[in-house]
């Protein structure tokens, strides 16, 4: 049996809104059952006004040392707990700055080794999505409602043809706020699909999120239509717990699984260091 996760192991010893240490998470991962966990902590931002709330006494250069002390302490563990666990070491990218984002994530993909890296977003022009209700309101105002969804999905597709991610990060975080039985328009379906057609011409897999089941804001990302679609397109999937620190690895994660077994799936997609990306059937991924 196989147990994997290749979007979160996010700690507080380099992310503000973490907890925990980064080898606190893996020795969570361990103890949890995992045969192989990616860790993709998030970019750095390098503009002041997009420094979230306790950021401040970092900045942006501290957030740019922040991330290079990510980068040599994931590597260092992967090497020290090879024998117990595989690590992937990875990144989760923004769209920021905005007007010169691409070029920035590609070179902090040159910059380290990396086993793979998570393409995200969380804003639009600039502004947060997922941070605050209020904030993401004032956006759904301002564009319309249908017009912000279709926005975020033909973004998001942008981003995935830009960057050719391994992993395409939850791809419907826009909905976060949404009421539990909420569901996308036809036209924002439409531009959903525009982005699911990017990511089967890059090669992704789509990560299927656990963290709304964790945190109370309803089924994984993305929501089961939006697998639905994927499946009969045959973009392949893998697991995300997004996890903030030790007490979050792997919590949720079988409703990851239970929806990508509903839409469909017979299997999942999962990274190894050696062999690369393999399809493994879902009967076979369970905690060891």
């Amino acid at each position: 049996m196989t147990w994997f996760s290749f979007h979160g192991g996010h700690s507080g010893s380099f992310c503000a809104h973490a907890k925990g240490t980064l080898e606190e998470v893996v020795e969570t991962a361990i103890a949890r059952g995992f045969t192989h966990y990616g860790l993709s902590e998030h970019v750095p931002r390098y503009r002041e006004q997009d420094l979230f709330p306790g950021e401040e006494h970092l900045g942006t250069e501290g957030l740019i040392r922040a991330f290079e002390d990510y980068a040599r302490a994931a590597f260092e563990l992967q090497e020290r707990y090879a024998d117990r666990i595989e690590l992937l070491v990875g990144f989760e990218t923004e769209a920021l700055p905005p007007d010169i984002w691409p070029e920035r994530m590609r070179e902090l993909r040159r910059s380290y080794p990396f086993d793979y890296f998570v393409g995200s977003m969380h804003d639009i022009d600039g502004r947060w999505v997922d941070f605050k209700p209020a904030m993401t309101d004032e956006l759904k105002a301002e564009f319309g409602a249908e017009a912000l969804h279709v926005t975020w999905f033909e973004r998001l597709a942008d981003m995935v043809r830009l960057l050719k991610p391994d992993v395409v990060g939850h791809i419907d975080l826009i909905r976060k706020f949404e009421p539990p039985d909420f569901a996308f328009s036809p036209a924002a379906l439409r531009a959903a699909e525009g982005l699911l057609d990017a990511a089967r011409a890059a090669g992704s897999a789509l990560d299927v999120n656990c963290a709304p089941v964790r945190n109370g804001y309803g089924a994984p990302y993305p929501q089961l239509p939006l697998l639905e679609i994927a499946c009969r397109m045959g973009i392949g999937v893998t697991l995300g717990d997004d996890s903030h620190g030790p007490d979050t690895v792997g919590v949720g994660l079988t409703a990851s699984l239970e929806a990508i077994a509903k839409a469909g799936f017979r299997s999942v997609r999962r990274l190894s260091r050696g062999r690369g990306w393999e399809d493994i059937p879902l009967d076979q991924v369970r905690p060891g």
